[in-house]
């Protein structure tokens, strides 16, 4: 079965994603981050192709290419909740949407790693959930619609990243960790507050956060400097993105600057953020992870290329074909000598 939907208009959206991508890679041992939160899940999970690429070699314009198979992939999800009233039917749904994608790609050959940011209105291919947790069919709707499916737990995880492998050409993607936006202003806080340069209009909703000025974001500003859009600038959610990018460059240094002058600072904001955190990994993976990623560098965040739709009530991104074919290519393929 597949149906086309379409999710209405949120006034939100979370970068909550940058907080594991910021701790792992400013080398934050894992320590129980999901494992101190217990959710009751239903008994019938999957666990099935979005972790294998059904790619292995492909030709592009005349040219072979073939999958690098010293990549390790890890999504993020930034959870937020929503009013809108769901029809149950026969359908397993929670009242969560993922509003925030970020997919870190880990090169080990090359001793570094990168980002791709998504566009949560992406019209894509969403599996639906059945009463006891099975695929019941399949939907045309904007990826943040991929978390509603499910209990909210790892298993609408696990459907989040189904759709984005599908997104993707079916490319890989090893482990998820889900952030839920309350834990943004914590973060910012604890690194003492995040410096930007505003260049949108945010007077209608924090005068403080002013137009044209480098502004240290402070508790929910932080919040409202990502997540709202329909009154700031031209209410788009790529100039949302924009503003996203330019926090998590900021955040990022100014995390690795407190690791480095505070030793314990990691350990710290770990226990302050574990209630807002699920993952798939272990602690002893996460903590490889982070050792790993200690002597990498951080080099891009790659988005993908393509046309918004906007009307009254909803919103919806199509990706370039071409150009996202390209980016699956630089991003996961090499050319085959």
């Amino acid at each position: 079965m597949r149906q086309t939907h379409r999710r209405k208009n949120s006034k939100s959206t979370v970068l909550i994603t940058v907080i594991l991508l910021a701790v792992i890679g400013a080398g934050f041992l894992g320590i129980r981050l999901y494992e101190q939160r217990q959710e009751a899940e239903r008994a019938a999970l999957y666990v099935d192709e979005p972790y294998q690429s059904k790619r292995i070699e492909l030709n592009y314009e005349g040219v072979d290419y073939r999958l690098r198979d010293d990549l390790d992939t890890y999504l993020f999800l930034g959870i937020d909740k929503f009013t809108d009233n769901l029809p149950q039917g026969e359908f397993y749904r929670n009242f969560q949407q993922c509003d925030f994608l970020f997919l870190m790609i880990v090169d080990h050959s090359n001793k570094s790693y990168s980002a791709l940011h998504i566009n949560r209105d992406t019209m894509a291919e969403i599996r639906q959930l059945g009463l006891n947790g099975q695929t019941v069919g399949t939907e045309i709707a904007q990826l943040a619609l991929s978390h509603t499916y499910g209990s909210g737990g790892k298993d609408s995880c696990r459907n989040t990243v189904w759709s984005i492998s599908r997104l993707l050409y079916d490319m890989p993607i090893d482990h998820y960790v889900s952030i839920t936006m309350d834990g943004v202003p914590v973060l910012n806080d604890a690194v003492g507050g995040v410096v930007v340069h505003v260049t949108d209009d945010f007077s209608s909703v924090d005068p403080a956060i002013e137009m044209g000025k480098d502004i240290r974001l402070v508790g929910d500003q932080a919040l409202t400097f990502v997540r709202t859009r329909m009154s700031i600038g031209d209410g788009s959610n790529l100039s949302r993105m924009r503003r996203q990018r330019e926090y998590i460059n900021a955040l990022y240094l100014q995390m690795e600057e407190r690791m480095q002058s505070d030793e314990r600072f990691g350990y710290r904001l770990a226990s302050a953020l574990s209630d807002y955190v699920i993952s798939d990994m272990t602690t002893d993976e996460m903590s490889k992870t982070a050792n790993t990623l200690r002597d990498y560098r951080f080099t891009t965040i790659y988005s993908i290329e393509g046309e918004a739709n906007y009307d009254p009530l909803y919103v919806e991104f199509y990706p370039d074909e071409a150009a996202l074919q390209q980016q699956v290519i630089k991003l996961f393929f090499e050319r085959v000598q």
